[in-house]
C-alpha cells in the first residue's frame, strides 16, 4: 500500500491505442499505443499516495499537471507505481537515469518538466513489462533510493 509519505515516483500506464490530444501549453501531442512511465514528485500534504490517487482518477475537478490530460482519457490504463520516500528534489535526476536505460525513450519535450531542466519526464517502454519495471527500480537504486513497486489495483 502506497504510504502517505513525500517522495519521488514513476507512474506507469498503458495507452491502448494511438492518441493525439492537446496538453496545455505543450499543444498537440501524439502518443503511440504502448507502456509509458511518468516521473513525478510529491513532497507535500498527502505525499505520493494522494498524488497517485489523483492521477488514476478519470474524473478530476481540475486538470493540474501535464499527466492529468492523459489520465482523463479512456485510452489510458494505470498499471504500476514505483516510488521511494525522500525529502530531496531528485525528480530530474531520476528522469535522467531512466533516460539512460535501453528500455525507455523520452518523448514529448517538456512533458512534466516545464519547471525543470529535464528534456521530459514522460518515457515510452520498448522492452517487456518486466524489464521496464526492473530498469525503473534500477534507476531508483542508482540515485541511492530504495524503490517500492506496487500494482495500481493494490492501492485503490
Amino acid at each position: 500500500m502506497v504510504l502517505a509519505v513525500g517522495g519521488v515516483y514513476v507512474f506507469i500506464f498503458r495507452v491502448d491505442r494511438d492518441i493525439r490530444t492537446t496538453i496545455g501549453s505543450l499543444g498537440s501531442v501524439h502518443l503511440v499505443h504502448g507502456v509509458y512511465g511518468y516521473v513525478g514528485s510529491a513532497r507535500g500534504a498527502g505525499g505520493v499516495r494522494a498524488r497517485v490517487l489523483h492521477h488514476i482518477r478519470k474524473e478530476k475537478r481540475r486538470v493540474w499537471w501535464h499527466i492529468d490530460y492523459l489520465t482523463t482519457l479512456p485510452e489510458t490504463v494505470p498499471m504500476y507505481i514505483v516510488y521511494a520516500k525522500t525529502s530531496c528534489d531528485v525528480e530530474s535526476l531520476l528522469a535522467h537515469r531512466i533516460g539512460l536505460s535501453p528500455c525507455w525513450s523520452g518523448c514529448t519535450r517538456g512533458f512534466g518538466s516545464s519547471d525543470k531542466d529535464s528534456y521530459t519526464h514522460l518515457y515510452l517502454c520498448s522492452c517487456s513489462e518486466e524489464l521496464c519495471i526492473d530498469s525503473i527500480a534500477e534507476a531508483f537504486s542508482a540515485i541511492g533510493l530504495e524503490p517500492i513497486v506496487e500494482k495500481v489495483d493494490d492501492i485503490i
